[in-house]
């Protein structure tokens, strides 16, 4: 599989980055979707944790037809304005994930790990990018219930050029759902794998070996970032009951202290 041929894949999505002031998210903003609810997948947003100004709204889609439909709306251009956004230019990536159910929030932090790639990166070469194996714990390694994750990595290509050091690149991305940020860097710091070298076993950190394999495919760089992701569900509600469930939400963020930024 390979980034020209990942319309066979069933994760389309959309990324768009967009700013908030620092306090709760008024979760109203996203409003415009819900006429569109019948079509979206796994809708959600966050703010960045390493840039709490910068937020994600991310949101799989049925196909990308409806998505190039939806750009034509008025419900676009009021979700544009509403995330402070110029409709005229291009604030969102496309992404098309391996899995249909890329982007549901399972854990309260979420990785997203993204390596460029030169422009010339042949199709073979993206083939065995997909086939890497990421940060996942050795066979060995006991149950389900031990491991630092909830689910595996999810792995996706970008639609398009990307942007590294200021030059075009093509972009991979792979989701880490990390149970929490202390098992996450449990796992990076102890973790090791198996790999055979010549006739010895040698045995690196996960997190080395899976950078390793990329840089030696071809890898420009990394780029690591962390986002505590909210679904919107509540898109697929009625007029009342979306009202409920936005007033009741807004209680509930501030007894956690979501956003408190």
């Amino acid at each position: 599989m390979s980034a020209q041929t990942t319309s066979e894949w069933p994760g389309f999505s959309t990324w768009t980055k967009f700013q908030a002031e620092p306090g709760p998210i008024d979760e109203a903003i996203f409003d415009p979707l819900y006429r569109w609810g019948e079509f979206i997948r796994t809708p959600t947003y966050g703010r960045i944790i390493e840039s709490p100004q910068d937020c994600i709204l991310s949101i799989g889609w049925d196909s990308p037809k409806v998505y190039r439909v939806f750009k034509t709306t008025h419900e676009y251009q009021q979700l544009m304005d509403n995330l402070g956004l110029n409709s005229t230019q291009d604030h969102t990536h496309i992404i098309t994930f391996e899995n249909y159910n890329y982007g549901c929030p399972t854990t309260p932090i979420t990785e997203v790990f993204t390596a460029y790639w030169p422009l010339s990166l042949s199709p073979e070469t993206q083939v065995v990018v997909w086939e890497v194996e990421s940060l996942v714990h050795p066979p060995a390694s006991g149950r389900p219930s031990r491991r630092c994750y909830n689910r595996l990595p999810v792995f996706g290509w970008f639609d398009g050029p990307a942007t590294w050091n200021g030059d075009k690149a093509l972009a991979s991305m792979w989701i880490h759902d990390w149970k929490t940020e202390e098992l996450e860097a449990r796992f990076k710091r102890t973790e090791r794998r198996a790999v055979p070298m010549g006739r010895e076993v040698i045995y690196p950190l996960v997190v080395d070996d899976f950078e390793k394999r990329l840089q030696d495919l071809g890898a420009l760089g990394f780029e690591s970032i962390h986002v505590v992701f909210e679904d919107l569900n509540w898109i697929y509600q009625t007029k009342i009951e979306r009202y409920n469930c936005l007033e009741q939400r807004k209680l509930d963020r501030l007894a956690r202290g979501v956003d408190a930024v």
